[in-house]
């Protein structure tokens, strides 16, 4: 497989990665290991193919070496996975559980104070 295709898959990748799930790195290893387990484990592995493809493609005898269909099927991987992610749907999940977890500490603190107030007979 020719060099700058596999740079250019790696990239949209990279970008992808960046807008999607906020992963932070200035390259596409860092990216996806900052992704970590926001990625479930099949595109992990397809993003690690494409990193490894990636500095294979780097040295003339290794990439030769390339597999077309093994790389191309990764980058479908995660680009399926990747396309389906609605970034603002993300932010207005994690709002939701922080609000509903704060609720919950608060429901709990509130209750074991009743209950500490009824036990040394104040309520």
């Amino acid at each position: 497989m020719d060099p700058t295709t596999v740079n250019q898959l790696a990239q949209r990748i990279f970008e992808l990665l960046g807008e999607r799930l906020g992963a932070r790195g200035s390259t596409l290893e860092k990216r996806v290991r900052h992704a970590g387990r926001l990625l479930p484990r099949r595109v992990r592995q397809a993003a690690k193919t494409l990193v490894d493809a990636e500095k294979m493609a780097q040295n003339q005898t290794l990439a030769m070496r390339l597999d077309p269909q093994q790389i191309s099927g990764a980058y479908d991987r995660c680009i399926d996975y990747l396309d389906n992610i609605d970034p603002a749907a993300r932010r207005s999940q994690a709002r939701f559980n922080m609000a509903a977890t704060l609720a919950f500490q608060v429901l709990a603190v509130g209750l074991l104070l009743a209950i500490v107030l009824r036990w040394r007979g104040y309520l």
